[in-house]
């Protein structure tokens, strides 16, 4: 079997004040997933914003860089493993009413298949009823 790998979910405050996160929790409008790979020795972002889902490879000084913006913008950070199951539930509610959010796209990541989870404040609580744990920077 293929070795679990960890990331870092983060969740932080946005700045845009698009209509759509005014009444999410504050501190919770946006996520992400962050993880280090072995094998090309990088820091790897994934998240999807701006209707873009990006992937970044960042070399250690840019991640430093990525760490301390995270830090200003006091980011909660989960800590945890990538779940490689299939829960069952039916295909078409998988992504029938927010198919295009940051929390959809960290749950395919990560293999959380929750269709009821829609805000980043209610993953939050998802992770850590699944054993993330908190990490402080």
């Amino acid at each position: 079997m293929a070795k679990q790998k960890r990331v870092i979910v983060y969740f932080l405050e946005n700045n845009d004040f698009h209509r759509s996160i005014r009444f999410f929790k504050k501190g919770f409008k946006h996520c992400g997933v962050i993880y280090f790979d072995d094998v090309c020795k990088h820091w790897i972002i994934l998240e999807y914003i701006y209707g873009q889902f990006l992937v970044d490879i960042l070399e250690n000084s840019k991640a430093d860089a990525f760490f301390e913006l995270l830090r200003q913008k006091k980011a909660k950070l989960l800590e945890g493993k990538i779940e490689f199951k299939h829960t069952g539930f039916p295909s078409f509610m998988k992504s029938w009413i927010k198919e295009h959010s940051c929390v959809s796209y960290v749950q395919r990541i990560i293999g959380l298949n929750k269709w009821w989870i829609f805000t980043p404040y209610q993953l939050y609580c998802a992770l850590k009823k699944h054993n993330y744990c908190e990490i402080d920077l």
